[in-house]
């Protein structure tokens, strides 16, 4: 009897642990979903490690038993289980094409140790001869700190979500009948720039989209709405078209310049040029659909229909970032009728999947002729373009894109293009496109006619 009560105490003390534990993570999860924790910063490098750290050590404390077939047979069958799984899952990621761009190795301890505790906290927490013990909250707080430290950690190196209300989707998005209400002028007062949830249909192309945001400026609420100025905003592969507005600051960054000049800064047409997260149509029309068509034909016609602003070749550009870079540099080229300014940042030479018979395949349904006629160098060395401007930067730490960046500009400088390039801050991230658009904001909005 006596044996019994001492045993029973510290399982019911890991029993109290466990639940509070599940408690305070499902408190955590709610305030993420209402809305309260929308601005806690997820680029915190130091609290990301110390969630990667305070996780190993728990996950190897949970691991830690006085059992020889445990430690010597199971545990490692597991960890080189996970060890496969994991290399299975990059080798498929860069086979299928879904990441083309180079990651640090750490990422793979990263992702192993989430995976790895995972796998073994079943193991921890259905010993019979131990019962939800300490071992057992260890290997449950280890699932949750190492999952939590590698999600930072990876966000740390793309930028992507930078607070936990970009996560759950918070991102002050208006839509339905207010965006409706907004549109029309219902709205008066509107002491700063608004997102509206309003998407251009692909009416002639017939491309299969996501749907796109648009940022409106105070100005778009005056008089003079019709003349604003318009930057076609476009994300890369993988991405969303809110990571513009949001994780590349798009949406601050105009504000920013509004407040400085009356209110007026360009319209931000956030659209979606590859149909799903993980698409990659390089904005051709091809065997993944005519996105091509749908950024010439069916946003344009948005714009003038829905937006109410007035086509103007010279007010009007295209914004974007890796993809969405090499995307700005070929349609502008390809339609200076359409669009005069480009603003390509951390693209690549020409449109391309990465291997060159999946690219002509892919994109191009197998045409030489269609691949050559959207290569921005022939383009650039058959045409002068007149009232053209064009902005070429990549990040310090991108080397490759770098060099074709200073590559293409010395093109477009050669075929009559304003041509300004830079090196921006950090790698090929929306670090580097957030910081940059900022850094071109100002003096593209000049090219654009409004007085700065």
């Amino acid at each position: 009897m006596v044996i019994y009560q001492h045993r029973a105490k510290p399982d019911r003390v890991g029993l109290v642990l466990a639940a509070a534990t599940v408690a305070l993570l499902a408190g955590i999860v709610v305030a993420a979903l209402t809305g309260l924790l929308d601005h806690v910063s997820l680029l915190n490098r130091w609290a990301a490690a110390g969630c990667e750290l305070a996780g190993g050590g728990l996950l190897i404390a949970s691991w830690l038993r006085p059992d020889a077939r445990w430690l010597l047979r199971s545990l490692p069958i597991l960890l080189v289980s996970v060890a496969v799984l994991v290399g299975l899952i990059a080798l498929l990621l860069r086979v299928t094409g879904t990441v083309t761009d180079p990651y640090p190795p750490s990422f793979a301890v990263w992702v192993f140790a989430a995976f790895a505790a995972i796998a073994t906290a079943p193991f921890a927490a259905s010993r019979r001869a131990e019962p939800l013990r300490w071992r057992s909250l260890a290997a449950l707080a280890a699932v949750a700190l190492t999952l939590t430290g590698g999600f930072m950690l990876i966000i740390q190196e793309y930028g992507i979500w930078p607070t936990v209300g970009d996560v759950v989707g918070h991102a002050g998005v208006i839509d339905g009948n207010r965006a409706q209400e907004y549109l029309a002028g219902g709205s008066k007062s509107v002491p700063g720039g608004v997102i509206l949830a309003l998407d251009a249909p692909s009416t002639k192309s017939h491309f299969h989209h996501r749907k796109g945001v648009v940022f409106l400026p105070p100005a778009y609420f005056g008089p003079d709405r019709a003349n604003l100025p318009v930057l076609v905003m476009l994300v890369g592969a993988p991405g969303t078209p809110i990571n513009w507005l949001t994780a590349g600051g798009g949406k601050a960054a105009d504000d920013a310049f509004a407040s400085t000049h009356h209110g007026v800064a360009p319209v931000l047409v956030v659209v979606d040029q590859n149909g799903s997260a993980i698409g990659d149509t390089e904005c051709v029309n091809g065997p993944q659909g005519n996105a091509e068509t749908y950024l010439t034909v069916d946003v344009p016609a948005f714009i003038t229909g829905t937006l109410h602003l007035r086509h103007n070749p010279a007010q009007w550009g295209i914004v974007g970032f890796s993809e969405g870079g090499t995307c700005a540099l070929d349609v502008v080229l390809g339609h200076a009728s359409v669009y005069r300014h480009i603003v390509d940042l951390g693209g690549d030479a020409r449109p391309t999947l990465g291997n060159a018979r999946h690219t002509l395949t892919a994109l191009f349904g197998g045409s030489v002729a269609a691949e050559h006629a959207h290569d921005p160098t022939a383009l650039m060395a058959a045409h002068h373009f007149t009232g053209v401007t064009a902005w070429f930067a990549a990040g310090a730490d991108d080397p490759g894109r770098l060099a074709v960046a200073r590559r293409m500009a010395a093109h477009a400088r050669t075929a009559g293009i304003d041509t300004h390039e830079f090196i921006g801050i950090g790698g090929h991230n929306w670090q580097f496109a957030g910081n940059a658009f900022i850094r071109v904001l100002p003096q593209l909005c000049g090219q654009l006619g409004i007085a700065t």
